[in-house]
C-alpha cells in the first residue's frame, strides 16, 4: 500500500541507514518530511483499547503488580505513576526518586505487558499513586483512547477507577497504600449475655419467688430457665438457677428456682443469663479473643485460636462444630423520633410499628436481625430486616364460553422494601465507592413497640459469609480444624468416658486413666456411682492431660477399671482453624462467633 492512501507507518530506516529527523522513507525509496506528509495525507489513526491494572490497595509490606495495555498494533502510549511525596517510579531500574521518569512512548503490538514494584509503606500515613496512561501521537500514528465511559458513586462522584476510556489523552487510576488493618475474631452471645433487673413481690422462703414482672414476656424476653438469681438474701456464691417460669401454671409472676432460700419484699432481683462473664465477648473483653493484621484489600489466609472461658460455675456443651454461617458481625444504628406507619398497617395494639427511621441505612440488608439483649428494652424480639406486603381478594369476572361467573384473586395491595432510602441522598462514601453514610428506613418482620423511637446503640446482626461481606466489605470463610479442652489436645465431645485407674474406696478422689475430656462441673454417671443422691459433679482434677485423679461432689465406692462417663461439658474451650479472607476492608474488622449457635452453657 502507498502512504497515499494513509495507511502505512513510516518508515524510518532502510537496509540500516536512518532517514534524517523530520523525514521519512517513501515506497519509492525518497525521503520525505513528516510534516508535509501529515499535512497532505493525515494521521494513522490508533486506539488504546484497555488499560488491565489491578486497582485495590497496594498491601502494606510492598509487592509487584502487573499491567497490561492492549490496542490496535502501532498504537502509542506512555506510562505514568507517582505518589503523593513527589516520588516517581523508574520504570528501567524499577526503583522510586523526585526524579521525574516515565515509560515513553512504546508502540503495541496486540498488547505491552510491563509491572510496578511498590516498596513497603514507610510508616502509618496512606499514600495515594496516581496512574496516568498517555494516547501519544508519534510521526504520522494518533493514538487515542477507546470511548470514555463514565462510572458515578452512589453520591454522584465519579469513580475513576471504575470508568474506562477517556476523551482526552490520558486516563488516570488512582489506588492507594494504607497501614495494616486489624481484623478481630471474638464472640458474642446476642440473646443470652444481658442481664435484667426486676423486683421480689412479697417476702419468701423456699423455691418460688414472685417478682412484679411479667416471668413470661417474650416480647421482650425478662428471665429465662437457666439464668442465675441474686437478690437479697440469695447470695452469688450460692448460684442459684431458675429452673421454671410459672410452675404451677397459675401466676405469670412466679418463677422456680434451683435451690431454698428466702427473698425481701420490693429487693431488686437481677436475672443474668448462662453467657454472661464469658470470655471474650464484644467489647467487654478481648480475654481469648484472636486478632490479625491483614492489608486493605488483600487476600489471605490466616490460623486462629480462640480460647472462650465461662463464668465461674458455668461450662459449656458444644452442640455442633461451628461453620461460616455460625459468625457475625454488627452496626449500631440510631433510630429517629417516630416511626412510620405503613398503609393499612394496624398499629392500635401497644402502639407498633413495622417501619422505622435510622440515621444510617448503609450496607444494611433485608434478612439482617434485631439486637435481641435484654438491655435494650425497647426492641421486640425476634426480628430481622424485612420487606413488607399486604395482599387483597378482589371479585374479578370471567366471561367463559357459555356464561360468567366471579372469581376471587389474591393481588399484592401494599408493598414497601426492607431498606428504603426514602428521597434521602447518600452523604458519604468511602475512598472504594463504597457507601458509608445514608439515612433511610427499615422495616422489620414483626412490629417495634413505639418505646423503640429515639434509641441508640441498637444493634443490627449480620451472619453468615453474604451478610458479613455485605456489612463489612469483608469476605470470610471458616475452617474448624478441632475444637478441645483448654490445655487439651482431645476434641471436645458432648458425653466423654474413661475407666478408674484403680479401686476407690468411699472416697471423694479417683483415679482415671485419661482426664482430657473431663472439666470442672461435669456430671459423672455409670454402673458402681451411688444412687443415693443425684449423679455427682466433678469438682476438680489434678492435670489437665493424661492419666490423674479428679475429685467429686460425694464419695464413692467404685472397682479398677470400672467405666464412668461425664457430661456437661467445659468451662473452657479452644477452637482452632483458618480464616480465609478476601478483600480486606480499609477499616478494622471485628467478625464474632454467635455463640448461642452451637455452645450451650449449663
Amino acid at each position: 500500500m502507498a502512504y497515499g492512501d494513509n495507511k502505512e507507518i513510516f518508515v524510518k530506516e532502510i537496509d540500516g541507514v536512518k532517514a534524517p529527523a523530520g523525514f521519512h522513507y517513501m515506497p519509492n525509496g525518497k525521503l520525505m518530511s513528516d510534516a508535509d506528509h501529515v499535512a497532505l495525507y493525515g494521521y494513522v489513526e490508533k486506539k488504546i483499547t484497555s488499560f488491565n491494572f489491578e486497582t485495590r490497595d497496594v498491601i502494606n509490606e510492598g509487592e509487584t503488580r502487573k499491567f497490561i495495555v492492549r490496542g490496535g498494533n502501532g498504537a502509542v502510549f506512555s506510562l505514568e505513576i507517582y505518589d503523593n511525596t513527589g516520588k516517581y517510579y523508574n520504570f528501567y531500574t524499577n526503583t522510586w526518586s523526585t526524579t521525574k521518569a516515565m515509560l515513553s512512548k512504546k508502540s503495541i503490538s496486540g498488547g505491552y505487558d510491563g509491572s510496578i514494584t511498590f516498596d513497603a509503606l514507610p510508616d502509618s500515613s496512606l499514600k495515594t499513586y496516581t496512574i496516568n496512561l498517555y494516547a501519544e501521537t508519534v510521526y504520522n500514528i494518533k493514538t487515542s483512547h477507546s470511548d470514555y465511559v463514565e462510572i458515578r458513586n452512589d453520591d454522584n462522584s465519579v469513580n475513576v477507577n471504575k470508568s474506562t476510556g477517556s476523551d482526552s489523552t490520558v486516563l488516570t487510576k488512582i489506588i492507594y497504600q494504607d497501614a495494616l488493618k486489624t481484623l478481630k475474631l471474638s464472640c458474642v452471645a446476642p440473646s443470652l449475655y444481658a442481664a435484667s433487673q426486676g423486683t421480689i413481690d412479697g417476702a419468701t422462703s423456699g423455691n418460688k419467688p414472685t417478682i412484679d414482672q411479667d416471668a413470661t414476656s417474650t416480647s421482650p424476653v425478662f428471665v429465662e430457665v437457666g439464668d442465675k438469681i441474686t437478690t437479697t438474701g440469695i447470695a452469688s456464691s450460692i448460684h442459684a438457677l431458675v429452673t421454671k417460669i410459672n410452675p404451677d401454671g397459675d401466676n405469670v409472676n412466679e418463677i422456680e428456682m434451683s435451690v431454698t432460700d428466702t427473698t425481701t419484699d420490693g429487693a431488686v432481683v437481677t436475672f443474668t443469663p448462662p453467657f454472661n462473664g464469658m470470655t471474650p465477648h464484644d467489647t467487654d473483653s478481648d480475654t481469648g479473643a484472636f486478632s490479625s493484621t491483614i492489608s486493605s484489600g488483600n487476600n489471605t489466609v490466616i490460623p486462629f485460636s480462640v480460647v472462650i472461658t465461662a463464668l465461674a460455675g458455668r461450662n459449656f456443651k458444644v452442640s455442633k462444630t461451628p461453620t461460616t454461617d455460625d459468625l457475625c458481625a454488627y452496626q449500631s444504628v440510631t433510630f429517629g423520633s417516630a416511626a412510620l406507619a405503613i398503609e393499612g398497617e394496624n398499629t392500635s395494639s401497644a402502639s407498633v410499628f413495622h417501619r422505622w427511621p435510622v440515621t444510617n441505612i448503609a450496607n444494611l440488608k433485608q434478612g439482617m436481625q434485631l439486637d435481641p439483649t435484654r438491655s435494650n428494652r425497647s426492641t421486640t424480639t425476634p426480628a430481622s430486616i424485612s420487606s413488607y406486603r399486604a395482599t387483597l381478594t378482589q371479585e374479578v369476572l370471567v366471561e367463559g364460553d357459555y356464561d360468567n361467573y366471579i372469581d376471587n384473586t389474591t393481588v399484592e395491595d401494599v408493598f414497601v422494601p426492607a431498606v428504603d432510602s426514602f428521597g434521602n441522598n447518600v452523604t458519604a462514601v468511602d475512598r472504594n465507592g463504597r457507601i458509608t453514610a445514608q439515612a433511610g428506613n427499615i422495616v422489620f418482620s414483626a412490629q417495634q413497640a413505639d418505646a423503640l423511637k429515639s434509641d441508640t446503640g441498637v444493634r443490627i446482626f449480620a451472619h453468615g459469609q453474604q451478610g458479613i461481606e455485605a456489612l463489612t466489605g469483608v469476605k470470610v470463610e471458616l475452617n474448624v480444624t478441632g475444637m478441645a479442652h483448654s490445655g487439651s489436645t482431645n476434641p471436645v465431645r458432648a458425653a466423654a468416658s474413661t475407666t478408674t485407674s484403680g479401686a476407690v474406696g468411699n472416697s471423694t478422689t479417683i483415679g482415671l486413666t485419661d482426664v482430657g475430656a473431663v472439666s470442672k462441673g461435669m456430671t459423672v454417671s455409670g454402673v458402681g456411682i451411688s444412687a443415693a443422691a443425684v449423679n455427682p459433679t466433678v469438682v476438680s482434677k489434678s492435670t489437665n492431660d493424661g492419666a490423674g485423679n479428679i475429685v467429686v461432689s460425694s464419695a464413692q465406692i467404685l472397682e479398677s477399671g470400672q467405666t464412668l462417663f461425664f457430661n456437661g461439658g467445659a468451662d473452657v474451650i479452644t477452637i482452632r482453624g483458618t480464616l480465609k479472607v478476601s478483600n480486606m476492608a480499609i477499616n478494622n474488622v471485628d467478625i464474632f462467633f454467635n455463640v448461642e449457635k452451637f455452645l450451650t452453657a449449663v
